[in-house]
């Protein structure tokens, strides 16, 4: 299906290079279109669906997207239920210099397109801005509204300045999303690095295993990996280990088939003695004990 293409200058009924448009109703649909401006949509209430880059998303309150040139989309009601949005439209050249500090995240591809002519994968196209900073979103959208309405003296220069701090705003909640998004993408990677230690330990219990050992298998430093180490698992990596091979050698007494020093050689401790504290610290009893109270089972 082909997408309706719209040009700016067909949308101008001045030279003002800006347009405002707020949609109230319970039914609206677009047919596939794209334009060679760039499009600021906010939805201030109800649901709706955006069909964007062959994508189709569901989008409600406080989502925000950013529409480049050339890219096709539309943007539906659903059910005939109570939706309002705002879009903003504007030639990359409205904001002049003002683009600049965003060039790196929000308006990477579009200033990519004005040098080259050519439109590239875009970078962030939505964003759900967080429930404290929404009223901000419509505070602003307000009062860009109200000036191009009323079209006081110097309100090109006001549409200008709320503009930029829409931006403002938005390439710092996008900013944060990423944080959050790489800080999420940091903790899954050390819990698989975890994981990697602690199966290396059930695996290997039986073997001298020192601390810079499970740092190599973390790709850590000591230090580092001890710290996060216990931070992840409530232990550290010995008391960790020492759990392993206690309940090993719980296993083992149980069973019935070993002597206390065989137990203790072949669940990783070297000597008796060493064994007999750390089995009574971890269980509160010694293992000669530990055997008795499973026999009165």
């Amino acid at each position: 299906m082909s997408a309706h293409v719209l040009r700016f200058k067909d949308q101008l009924s001045d030279d003002f290079q800006f347009k405002f448009i707020r949609h109230k109703g319970s039914k609206m649909i677009q047919k596939l279109h794209m334009h060679d401006y760039i499009q600021i949509a906010y939805v201030v209430r109800g649901v709706g669906m955006h069909h964007f880059c062959d994508k189709t998303l569901t989008v409600g309150k406080g989502d925000l997207f950013i529409i480049p040139p050339w890219r096709a989309h539309c943007l539906n009601t659903i059910d005939d239920k109570e939706f309002e949005f705002v879009l903003l439209d504007f030639m990359p050249a409205f904001l002049g210099d003002h683009l600049k500090p965003f060039s790196r995240s929000l308006f990477q591809h579009v200033v990519e397109y004005e040098k080259t002519g050519t439109a590239s994968e875009w970078l962030q196209p939505w964003l759900h801005i967080s429930q404290d900073k929404q009223l901000l979103v419509e505070q602003l959208l307000e009062d860009i509204q109200e000036e191009v309405e009323d079209r006081e003296e110097g309100y090109e220069f006001s549409v200008q300045i709320n503009v930029v701090k829409l931006l403002i705003l938005i390439d710092r909640e996008f900013r944060k999303t990423e944080r959050q998004r790489q800080m999420a993408a940091g903790q899954r990677s050390q819990q698989h690095q975890f994981q990697d230690v602690v199966r290396y330990i059930h695996e290997n219990y039986g073997q001298d295993i020192p601390l810079e050992q499970g740092a190599v298998i973390a790709n850590m430093t000591p230090a580092y990996f001890s710290h996060l180490f216990k931070k992840a698992t409530g232990q550290t990596f010995v008391e960790y280990m020492h759990e392993v091979r206690i309940e090993r050698a719980k296993e083992l007494i149980r069973i019935g088939a070993h002597t206390m020093t065989q137990i203790c050689f072949q669940v990783g401790f070297r000597h008796l003695s060493h064994f007999i504290r750390t089995f009574k610290k971890r269980t509160g009893m010694t293992p000669t004990d530990y055997k008795k109270s499973t026999l009165n089972n």
